[in-house]
């Protein structure tokens, strides 16, 4: 039930940000199309007959039943060419919080980003996996301590011991990117915790950071990593490895306009969706290295 909420939701001012599933809005979208096809031809063809009608009228004027027939069709005209618009009040003045009514508003606006959307050989079926050297992309690393003058002599002191290194630079997020474009092919699966098996976007952003070592917390649901990291002014300012947060979705930036993320059953993990999305609202952007 999941994919097919009407559940009254957490919604910004921008309402289009709540719609949070491609399935409902398409499905409006087609209803939408399907209303306004009716609301053109259903009042045409009566009208048609009416005129019809009319002329049967003209020509046999004492008959009762043309009248009444006339009538009908002026009525039936009338109300499925102002169908469409009721169903538009009536949605409009459900408060913002009903995800069919904010899907509705967005309906055209995703049917729109849907259609110019790359056309991608990755679906559900995919079975692409990669093994990855993780040493290669990690950015806290263990180095041992060097022997001091300090030190020297003292065997507690000059046991094996090591510290942490951590890699802050702006290569450490270009680490992040390359660690996360290794599974780019890889399966979505809603709540799948595995980079190889299987992953939702959440969990997806949560393993490729844990794994590199820029962050060490525990797994989050999407809105909630808007809370975590160092904030990040603007998509102007953001980085490679950064972290982008909208209204149920999170993604890596790869410093070039995309976003590399677990996008979708049907798209997999993907690497060329841009940074702008209609139906979704950004929320924050934020840094963990």
């Amino acid at each position: 039930m999941e994919n097919f909420q009407i559940l009254i939701t957490t919604c910004s001012s921008d309402v289009s940000s709540c719609c949070s599933d491609y399935g409902i809005a398409m499905f409006l979208y087609i209803m939408k199309q399907a209303l306004l096809l009716i609301q053109i031809a259903v009042p045409t063809i009566l009208v048609v007959m009416a005129i019809v009608q009319l002329i049967k009228m003209m020509i046999s004027p004492d008959d009762k039943k043309s009248v009444k027939s006339l009538y009908n069709k002026f009525i039936a005209a009338v109300f499925v060419f102002f169908t469409p618009l009721m169903v538009n009040v009536v949605l409009s003045i459900l408060p913002d919080g009903f995800e069919v009514a904010a899907c509705w508003e967005s309906a055209e606006a995703i049917a729109e980003a849907m259609k110019n959307e790359p056309r991608h050989t990755v679906s559900h079926t995919s079975t692409k996996k990669q093994t990855v050297n993780l040493e290669n992309y990690r950015i806290v690393t263990e180095v041992d301590n060097e022997e001091t003058e300090s030190t020297k002599g003292n065997a507690k002191n000059n046991k094996s011991k090591s510290n942490k290194k951590v890699d802050t630079s702006k290569t450490a997020g270009q680490k992040i990117v390359d660690y996360a474009q290794n599974f780019v092919g890889n399966k979505y699966v809603s709540g799948g915790d595995s980079l190889t098996d299987g992953c939702d976007c959440s969990h997806f952003v949560y393993l490729v950071l844990k794994d590199v070592g820029a962050y060490k917390g525990a797994y989050t649901t999407s809105n909630n990593w808007a809370k975590l990291g160092k904030e990040v002014k603007g998509v102007a300012k953001a980085q490679a490895g950064d972290v982008f947060v909208y209204n149920g979705h999170v993604g890596i930036y790869d410093g070039k306009g995309h976003l590399i993320e677990a996008r979708s059953p049907k798209l997999g993990i993907t690497n060329n969706g841009g940074v702008n999305k209609p139906d979704k609202k950004l929320i924050a952007i934020r840094r963990f290295v």
